[in-house]
């Protein structure tokens, strides 16, 4: 009972504040060198896929170019979607080492019309880890501000956090308004902290259990996969069915987070981008091997979350999934190397090695689907090396999703949807499947081609 009036509490007070929505889905925006033409873009796009709001991530705040994306951003959103899109800050203070430095920026936008408000009224705030300071150096940040936030931080990397630990609260929990994980997004490459499976949401329901208890509120992650090889770092985080199934589940919790954010909306050298990879912004030659721009566009996801998106708001389970137009959407993903690959300067290391977490993967594609409420006649085939038939299934309303087992083979790989025997939509358009290795590394980034209209 006692979860349920703090859930009944927090929805009164989210629609008496404006820009405050009961249930609202978020991106994560890498902040960076933008045209303003992008910036204006991005909030476009994102926008028409019905998304709530840009989450801002800034690893260094101090560059001219930040404040200039800040404003290209907090503008075009006031003056275009005032009454339907917002942005707020994540201060990445794994990057920066601090949060004080985040001062200045924050204290100039937060009280900008864009600036999301969370139920309490206040400027919302979120992070990207705690970087080992403690709670009362994060007050201190706080106190600059006269308690004029709501402090919603990514602080997983804390002890306890996960067990949703008693020790945990008492040190923390003052210091909050809400709470979001980020590594239970995924499962961990080898080993460490992240689900059991791909789509896993264990870790989640701890947390917000414990959070909804006392009165906090709770920001979920919903993230495809996480590929990153650059900076010295090289791992490779499933991946597969993760998109869906975390859909599926988060749509099945009771309640429902508050909160939904997605990750991310444009991080190129995490590969869990579903929006648009601009070029002036990601120029480092690395990451540019498996996030150029062109080489393997994500955005065949988007119609997939838009259908999330309004079930979450509706209160809906996956099965009550709808196309957001009376016509079915989906996509197809796969790695484009399979698992025999040997690239040939493994030998050297670093990122030209396998990257952590290889062995986890598996030749197989992946697939959802959503289709209006009472389809029938619908089948899903999917071919490997263009022509050779690997899955054939039955689909029916809402959400569908599942992977091949068998053997794939070299060349083009395909799906097709069905409506009574005919050929209704496909997807085919990906990079072909290769047992070489033509961009000279372990490349997991995937190739998402979304369903189109014709055979």
């Amino acid at each position: 009972m006692r979860v349920f009036n703090v859930a009944w509490l927090l929805c009164v007070a989210q629609a008496l504040v404006p820009g405050a929505l009961a249930k609202a889905v978020f991106a994560h925006y890498m902040v960076g060198v933008f045209t303003e033409a992008h910036a204006h873009q991005d909030i476009d796009d994102a926008v028409a896929m019905g998304l709530d709001g840009f989450v801002l991530n800034t690893g260094d705040p101090t560059p001219s170019y930040v404040k200039d994306n800040f404003n290209q951003l907090f503008n075009y959103t006031r003056d275009n979607y005032g009454d339907k899109f917002w942005l707020f800050l994540s201060i990445d203070v794994q990057t920066s080492g601090g949060a004080d430095v985040y001062s200045d920026i924050f204290q100039e936008f937060k009280d900008h019309s864009a600036y999301y408000k969370g139920p309490n009224g206040r400027p919302f705030l979120s992070t990207f880890d705690s970087k080992g300071l403690t709670n009362t150096q994060w007050q201190s940040f706080l106190d600059k501000f006269a308690d004029s936030t709501y402090f919603v931080p990514d602080f997983d990397d804390t002890e306890g956090y996960y067990d949703a630990a008693t020790g945990w609260w008492d040190y923390w929990g003052g210091l909050v308004d809400g709470l979001f994980s980020w590594e239970a997004a995924w499962p961990p490459a080898t080993t460490g902290v992240g689900g059991a499976y791909p789509g896993d949401i264990s870790l989640d329901r701890t947390v917000q259990a414990a959070a909804l208890s006392r009165g906090k509120t709770y920001m979920m992650a919903l993230s495809a996969l996480q590929y990153k090889n650059a900076y010295d770092m090289n791992w490779y985080r499933l991946g597969d069915l993760n998109l869906p199934t975390r859909m599926a589940g988060i749509l099945s919790m009771s309640p429902t987070p508050d909160f939904v954010e997605v990750i991310t909306w444009n991080d190129g050298p995490e590969s869990h981008y579903i929006g648009n990879i601009w070029p002036e912004p990601n120029t480092d030659a690395l990451p540019m091997l498996y996030e150029a721009p062109g080489l393997a566009p994500h955005d065949a996801w988007q119609p997939l979350i838009t259908s999330f998106i309004n079930a979450y708001k509706a209160g809906l389970d996956a099965t009550a999934m709808e196309p957001a137009s009376d016509q079915p959407v989906g996509a197809m993903w796969y790695k484009a190397i399979l698992q025999s690959t040997t690239c040939p300067d493994e030998s050297q290391g670093g990122y030209r090695a396998k990257p952590a977490g290889f062995d986890k993967a598996t030749d197989q594609l992946n697939w959802a689907i959503v289709l209006p409420s009472g389809a029938s006649g619908y089948t899903v085939k999917l071919y490997t090396g263009d022509s050779t038939l690997i899955q054939e299934q039955a689909l029916v309303g809402g959400l569908n999703f599942n992977a091949t087992s068998g053997a794939l083979r070299t060349g083009a790989q395909r799906m097709e949807l069905l409506v009574n025997g005919v050929v209704v939509q496909t997807a085919g358009n990906g990079r072909e499947m290769t047992d070489n290795c033509p961009d000279g590394i372990y490349n997991m980034n995937p190739q998402v081609v979304g369903l189109s209209a014709g055979t």
